[in-house]
């Protein structure tokens, strides 16, 4: 199990990096980058996608809960996946806790030429929580293709926050 955990997370962190190298490529940087305000705007932006992801994994968990008859989330009758969708939007709400600051504070304080590495890393950041999502829906263990590269994009935004400000 943790030769398959190690693998995945080592296929989505290859995926994650080569997705942001691409994206970040591709991207322009915005007009007006160099006002802050802008920055922070399109940084707001970039939270677009796990922001739109969560309201997915939101949705699904009212659909099924009304369609399935499950109002009582504490009477234990609950389903694998209303039990499983669950931990993925607790998570996904955690992961966001330490990704949307760390992001918005790398936008505010970094360089115009920066953004487009900053909004290519929010969409690899909502493409890794859908990953998530869909690994742990498939098995616990498969979880773990989306869980490196979202903690790496986390902690990346966090450590490019940092030296954004401290330098």
């Amino acid at each position: 199990m943790r030769l398959v955990s190690a693998s995945l997370a080592l296929i989505g962190l290859a995926a994650s990096a080569l997705l942001w190298w691409l994206l970040g490529g591709v991207i322009v940087e915005p007009r007006g980058a160099s006002s802050m305000a802008v920055r922070l705007g399109f940084g707001l932006a970039a939270l677009l996608p796990a922001v739109l992801l969560l309201a997915a994994m939101l949705l699904a968990q009212m659909l099924l809960r009304f369609a399935s008859g499950t109002f009582d989330p504490l009477a234990g009758r609950e389903s694998r996946f209303l039990l499983v969708n669950q931990r993925v939007i607790t998570n996904t709400i955690e992961q966001l806790a330490v990704f949307a600051p760390s992001l918005l504070a790398w936008a505010a304080g970094a360089e115009a030429r920066a953004m487009p590495w900053i909004i290519a890393l929010g969409i690899v950041f909502g493409a890794a929580r859908l990953a998530f999502w869909i690994g742990y829906l498939i098995d616990p263990v498969a979880r773990a293709l989306g869980m490196a590269p979202t903690a790496v994009a986390s902690l990346l935004a966090l450590g490019a926050a940092i030296h954004a400000w401290l330098t």
